[in-house]
């Protein structure tokens, strides 16, 4: 838990905030979980995709998928992530 606390404050994860209500701890905690298992799906597809490439590839597919996890990596490292949640 130790290492999960020190990487969330590197990336001003809000669900650390004191201030902040419980609840909204937890949505926020919640969000982090969620788009750190899509990201980690996303790599698997892709890994999968790439050790499949002798059958049937589908080259426009590869690019979406890996499209949407590097946005998904640069929001998490940027913090941008926690500006969507903001607005809900």
């Amino acid at each position: 838990m130790h290492e999960v606390e020190k990487a969330a404050a590197k990336s001003g994860a809000p669900f650390l905030a004191a201030d902040k209500p419980l609840g909204e701890a937890r949505i926020r905690w919640s969000q982090a979980f969620d788009a750190l298992t899509r990201a980690a799906a996303l790599d698997e597809a892709l890994a999968s995709a790439k050790s499949e490439a002798h059958r049937a590839f589908d080259n426009s597919a590869f690019a979406l998928v890996k499209a949407e996890r590097d946005a998904l990596r640069r929001a998490i490292k940027t913090g941008t992530i926690w500006e969507d949640a903001a607005t809900s």
